[in-house]
C-alpha cells in the first residue's frame, strides 16, 4: 500500500510541478518509490502519500536547476532521482514512522537524519575517489571530434540512427 501510495505522490507533484512533461511524469513515480523505500513498513499510507509528493517535486525542481542553471551533465537526473529522493527519504521515514504521524513508532528523527547525511557523505567521497582515479588513468572526456560525432559512433562503432 505505501510504496503505491508513494508512486501516486510522486506522480501527482511531479505532473503540477513539471507541467505535464513527459520526463517529468515517468520519473515522479520513481522519485516516489525511491523516497519511500527506507520507512515503507513504518509509516502511515498518508504519510507515505507525503514522502512520495515532496519526492516528486523535488526531482522536478532539481533536475531543472541542474540541468539549466547549474549546467550539470546528468541527462537521466540520477542525483536527484536517487542521491537527493533517497535522502529526503530516509529523513523521511524519521517523520512519518513516528507515532504521531500515524506511524508505526520505534523510529527516531535524529537517527535518520545523521544516519542519511552521512550515508550521504560516503557516496560522494566514494564516488569522488572512482573518478578521480579513472580521470587520472584514462581521462572522462571525450575529444572535440569524438564529441561532435558522439559516443556511439566514436566509441562503440555504430550508428545512433539508420540511414534509410
Amino acid at each position: 500500500m505505501n510504496t503505491l501510495m508513494a508512486m501516486v505522490g510522486g506522480i501527482i507533484t511531479a505532473l503540477i510541478v513539471g507541467k505535464n512533461d513527459p520526463g517529468f511524469i515517468h520519473n515522479g513515480p520513481l522519485a516516489g518509490l525511491v523516497a519511500v523505500c527506507a520507512g515503507s513498513d513504518v509509516m502511515h499510507p498518508l504519510g507515505a502519500l507525503v514522502t512520495g509528493g515532496v519526492a516528486g517535486a523535488l526531482f522536478v525542481w532539481l533536475f531543472v536547476l541542474q540541468q539549466r542553471k547549474l549546467k550539470i551533465d546528468d541527462v537521466l537526473g540520477v542525483w536527484p532521482l536517487h542521491g537527493v529522493c533517497g535522502l529526503w527519504g530516509g529523513i523521511s521515514a524519521g517523520i512519518f514512522g513516528l507515532e504521531v504521524f500515524g506511524g508505526m513508532g520505534g523510529v527516531s528523527f535524529y537517527a535518520q537524519l545523521v544516519g542519511s547525511l552521512l550515508s550521504i557523505m560516503a557516496a560522494f567521497v566514494g564516488g569522488y575517489i572512482v573518478y578521480l582515479v579513472v580521470k587520472l588513468s584514462l581521462g572522462l572526456r571525450l575529444s572535440e571530434e569524438d564529441e561532435f560525432k558522439g559516443a556511439d559512433l566514436s566509441i562503440h562503432k555504430i550508428e545512433a540512427s539508420s540511414k534509410e
